[in-house]
């Protein structure tokens, strides 16, 4: 697990923001890796929240939120727009950087991934999320790319375990980027299960952003102005009945437990990761199959 990185000082933010965002960090369990130290990176790791599911769990990173800038959503490499390649090999990069120098320590390398990997790219004006799903785990990552600035971002990664093929319920979220501490523009990633046809994330004030799916990963960047915090993702089989809501904010998130067809417990809440014979696996739901 990832130490937990200090806020930016006070006097670097609005008194009120910084005390929430300070408390928004003390409350992380894992935290990607800030790349290319500056003031900017400083705001992005006070920012950065994960929500744990099992071991693995989805991330929110904050970016510009360039509002009616230029979109795009790649759900392959040989979808990528000329910027959108960028930022992946961006990321390929950094990945190779902090295997090469992260051999030893308490904090784990990421996983080894290539082009190849990639299975959802989100790109919104100046900032782009990735996700990059391999046979072993997951590595995401985001970009910032503003002209005349130098490039920041952030990554993390785990390894899928024994979890590989279900999922906590029909949607999991595992990259996740706002403008906002808990709303605004934003870019969301993850995995879907085999009975999810169709996924609309829903702003919280009546309007909608529909993802994109395809092999069992979905991608989508908002549109029709700023999501609020009470924003969910509602996903739907073929026949249009809804399968469940999942709150893109809410730290509770993906915390029950479930278990596989042979009733081993594969996510369970963070609170019972130290006592895992607290968790009674009748009384967890059944997890979903990866509709890879």
């Amino acid at each position: 697990m990832n130490d937990v990185l200090q806020p930016p000082a006070e006097r670097d933010l609005p008194p009120d923001r910084a005390e929430r965002l300070r408390a928004g960090v003390l409350a992380a369990l894992h935290e990607p890796e800030p790349r290319h130290a500056g003031r900017r990176v400083a705001v992005l790791a006070a920012v950065v929240t994960t929500v744990v599911a099992g071991v693995g769990g989805a991330t929110l990173w904050p970016f510009g939120g360039t509002g009616g800038g230029s979109q795009a959503l790649a759900m392959s490499a040989a979808e990528l727009s000329p910027s959108q390649r960028g930022a992946v090999e961006q990321c390929l990069d950094w990945s190779r950087e902090q295997r090469a120098h992260n051999t030893v320590g308490p904090t784990p390398p990421p996983l080894e991934v290539t082009l190849e990997n990639l299975a959802v790219a989100a790109q919104q004006g100046h900032d782009s999320v990735m996700l990059f799903l391999t046979d072993v785990g997951y590595f995401a990552c985001t970009v910032i790319s503003e002209p005349g600035k130098e490039v920041t971002g952030a990554n993390s990664s785990d390894e899928w375990g024994d979890r590989r093929n279900w999922l906590p319920g029909p949607v999991q979220l595992l990259g996740r980027s706002s403008s906002e501490f808990d709303g605004g523009d934003v870019m969301v990633t993850g995995r879907a299960s085999t009975r999810v046809q169709r996924l609309v994330l829903e702003h919280g004030d009546g309007r909608t952003t529909t993802a994109r799916l395809k092999d069992g990963a979905f991608g989508l960047v908002s549109s029709n102005g700023a999501v609020r915090a009470d924003a969910r993702l509602v996903s739907y089989d073929a026949d249009g009945n809804e399968l469940g809501q999942l709150p893109v904010f809410d730290k509770g998130d993906q915390d029950g437990c479930y278990v596989d067809p042979a009733g081993k417990v594969l996510y369970q809440p963070q609170h019972a990761k130290d006592e895992p014979s607290s968790v009674d696996p009748a009384s967890c739901a059944p997890a979903e199959r990866w509709g890879h």
